[in-house]
């Protein structure tokens, strides 16, 4: 408890008054520890295998605090012995969970006991005999599996109560004992801030607004409920596979991320979302966005559109074992509306349909083909690979079976070139899907689960 009030006596004496005010050890609740297995995403939330633990409930929310664990093999004699791993705590005011107190880093067989809090109302952290300090202990994540991520997601419906659709891993080595959605705000942001006085730091992430109930852990499928979301709104959506503990609490999830803006225009019926992420090279430079889909049930008879994260163009590529690609539509317009169809020919790319306008059917002839690329939006329309537009690609196959391939952005250094925007687009990028327009943001601060 702190107070920054000062009392002014006759004859000049200052007294501070938070000498006069007696502090209590905070108080923390709803412990929790995972390994969790976050995909990419926009949030700032740190990605791939990781620990991460902390209280959902910390009063004050003022309190200073770190976190230690002593490692498997080491011996730790005292609280200062240096064989202790300490990291600091942030307090993270989620909507959800508003006193939130995490920590998080890659996961390590060696780090996964308790891990021990330390809560004070003085920086100084005196012993708990003090009254001051609060020592807690959270669950042992222990030697529980990696949790995979969701397979063939996709969004049908339009405006602000759109369904979420998945499909989930044929075999898991740790058991899906229920699901959730969870909903995360991009645009309205939050700040996480260190709470330990040696390490002071700040960054933003995506605030947690929604937790749905718990879902079956055979669930496919989840409406979003009215008064959720609001247009013009940047969102961010998580699929989680969870796996208990015997107190039912979670020791094992996975979070697939998916990002949407809800607008309110037609968009297409179904639409599939990738699940693989944009890869730096060794320069730290990206050179495109790889997009990897695995839908199932693609065939002939009907379209099934796939929508990647960014893209700055489309050069697309079947998986092994997949039927050829029979046709492509282009759902929206962007730039002039025009697109041009390239497909390859004795190994090299050769233009097959220029001018070919949104929403017309362009049909690859008898067989198909395994590979294609979309080109020709205007270096002027000042697409940013990295932001939103508006681009949907609806696809046909010669076959029944599945697409498990990849969708490749193309992306055109205009940097030497006098344009609107420092990054031109070859093709279209972004998305609008059934009336969500998804958008992804790169941030540059720390990140964090």
């Amino acid at each position: 408890m702190r107070s920054s009030c000062a009392h002014r006596l006759a004859g000049a004496l200052l007294l501070a008054c938070s000498g006069l005010v007696a502090s209590a050890a905070p108080s923390a609740t709803q412990l929790f520890a995972t390994r969790q297995q976050n995909s990419a995403n926009s949030n700032n939330f740190a990605t791939g295998d990781i620990l991460y633990w902390g209280a959902n409930s910390v009063t004050p929310d003022t309190s200073y605090a770190f976190t230690r664990q002593c490692p498997s093999g080491a011996s730790c004699t005292s609280p200062s012995d240096p064989d202790y791993i300490r990291q600091a705590i942030y307090d993270r005011p989620f909507t959800t969970s508003p006193t939130q107190y995490f920590a998080s880093r890659p996961y390590s067989a060696s780090l996964t006991g308790a891990w021990t809090l330390v809560l004070s109302s003085d920086p100084s952290f005196p012993g708990t005999s003090t009254g001051l300090t609060t020592v807690v202990n959270t669950p042992a994540v222990g030697d529980v599996a990696l949790m995979p991520y969701v397979h063939s997601m996709s969004i049908t419906g339009a405006g602000l109560t759109p369904t979420i659709s998945w499909t989930l891993p044929a075999t898991t080595p740790v058991a899906v004992d229920q699901v959730r959605i969870r909903i995360y705000d991009n645009t309205n942001r939050i700040t996480t801030t260190s709470r330990t006085p040696s390490f002071p730091n700040q960054f933003t992430q995506a605030d947690s607004i929604f937790a749905s109930p718990v879902l079956a852990p055979d669930a496919s499928g989840y409406a979003l409920p009215a008064g959720l979301l609001a247009y013009n709104t940047d969102y961010s959506i998580a699929v989680s596979l969870e796996h208990k503990r015997a107190d039912g609490s979670v020791d094992s999830r996975s979070l697939s991320y998916f990002d949407f803006t809800p607008v309110d225009l037609p968009g297409a019926p179904n639409v599939a979302l990738p699940t693989f992420a944009p890869v730096p090279t060794t320069s730290g430079a990206t050179a495109g966005p790889l997009y990897g889909f695995q839908v199932a049930d693609v065939g002939p008879d009907h379209v099934s559109f796939i929508d990647p994260l960014v893209a700055s163009g489309f050069s697309y590529v079947k998986g092994a074992g997949d039927p050829n690609f029979k046709s492509v539509t282009i759902a929206t317009n962007a730039g002039d509306g025009l697109y041009d169809v390239y497909v390859k020919v004795a190994g090299n790319w050769t233009l097959a349909r220029s001018g070919l306008a949104a929403n017309e059917a362009f049909e690859f002839g008898v067989g198909g083909v395994d590979s294609f690329e979309i080109r020709g939006i205007e270096t002027e329309a000042a697409l940013n690979p990295f932001s939103v537009t508006a681009f949907i690609t609806g696809l046909s196959f010669v076959s029944d079976g599945s697409f498990t391939g990849t969708m490749q952005a193309i992306v055109v250094d205009t940097a030497a070139v006098p344009e609107p925007a420092p990054l031109a687009m070859l093709l279209g990028g972004g998305s609008l899907l059934g009336g969500l327009l998804r958008r992804r943001r790169l941030n540059g601060n720390a990140a964090s689960a």
